[in-house]
């Protein structure tokens, strides 16, 4: 499959280049990190995301390419990166997509296989290991603004290296990443340790909402629109929080809800052990990985959290 995907590259002049909504470090870096290849080139690029780049990814080389609107243009082929299903990058692109020639570069298990060419390989740490393996293929050599994105690529998937997919291909890449000129510790401090104030008061709301069930292996939190209005945040202040409810000692199962509308959740699941949250959010039309996945669900919050824990009493 790199082949077929080398030999389209090699071919086409044109790309659009994009991921899912609400973006995380994995779909940021991987389509930057992908765009200044391209560039490299001499290929003619676009990077599209339907929302705009969370804050603490906005230090990344090539941010200020990326479009917020569906380029009103023709490409020979569109990428589509870290991203499971087309509904994923956003209703406003849904019809552009469907029209384009698609290439799928995922590693998310609930891939439903939707491009014309799809590298999906759910073994690896993240989309910018494949982006990795893509480069080598093709004897790319690595800018310092393509190494930073592959380093945060999969860096802030595999949770700063420490969650189940921090394979030794993944110390490896990040190993060469820091050789090539890539600053660990500035990193570290741009995607963890630069947060608004705003962020800190939006947490101490959030986690007067946790609860535990199921003698402590679940906790459970919410966010509401209400909450956003009092400490004059938005939801991409939000990023992270899930991990802090799994850092409880004793839960395995950590949920978050975020309110979207009157009777309308976003889902984000982290899990530890044996809980597969990518199963549970698939039977809400979501998905994932074993320990990180998401999902949707209309109703009041009361009715999605009975939803929920519906569910994973009858997983276990």
């Amino acid at each position: 499959m790199l082949s077929r995907i080398e030999e389209l590259i090699a071919r086409g002049a044109r790309f659009l280049i994009t991921s899912h909504i609400d973006p995380d470090g994995d779909a940021v870096g991987s389509v930057l990190a992908l765009d200044w290849a391209l560039r490299s080139m001499d290929k003619t690029t676009r990077v599209y995301l339907k929302d705009k780049v969370p804050y603490r990814y906005d230090f990344l080389p090539g941010v200020e390419h990326v479009v917020n609107e569906v380029p009103a243009e023709a490409f020979d082929a569109v990428f589509v990166l870290d991203c499971g299903s087309i509904a994923r990058v956003g209703e406003d692109a849904g019809n552009f997509l469907r029209e384009s020639f698609l290439v799928c570069i995922d590693h998310h298990k609930t891939n439903d296989a939707f491009a014309n060419l799809d590298y999906v390989d759910p073994q690896a740490s993240s989309t910018g290991e494949l982006l990795y393996r893509l480069f080598a293929g093709m004897g790319l050599k690595y800018s310092l603004e393509m190494a930073i994105n592959i380093y945060t690529a999969v860096f802030t998937d595999t949770g700063s290296l420490r969650y189940d997919n921090a394979s030794t291909a993944a110390y490896a890449i990040c190993r060469e990443m820091v050789g090539l000129g890539v600053q660990p510790a500035y990193v570290a401090q741009r995607v963890y340790e630069s947060h608004p104030k705003e962020r800190f008061l939006l947490l101490g709301e959030v986690l007067c909402t946790l609860r535990t069930f199921d003698d402590g292996k679940i906790a459970v939190a919410r966010v509401t629109e209400e909450m956003f209005r009092k400490t004059g945040t938005d939801r991409e202040h939000t990023d992270g929080f899930s991990e802090y409810i799994r850092e409880i000692r004793g839960v395995e199962a950590a949920i978050f809800a975020r309110q979207t509308g009157p009777e309308k959740f976003k889902i984000s699941m982290r899990a530890k052990g044996l809980i597969d949250v990518a199963h549970i959010c698939s039977t809400f039309g979501g998905g994932g990985h074993k320990n990180a996945a998401g999902c949707t669900i209309d109703g009041s919050y009361e009715e999605v959290e009975a939803k929920l824990l519906k569910t994973f009493s009858l997983t276990q």
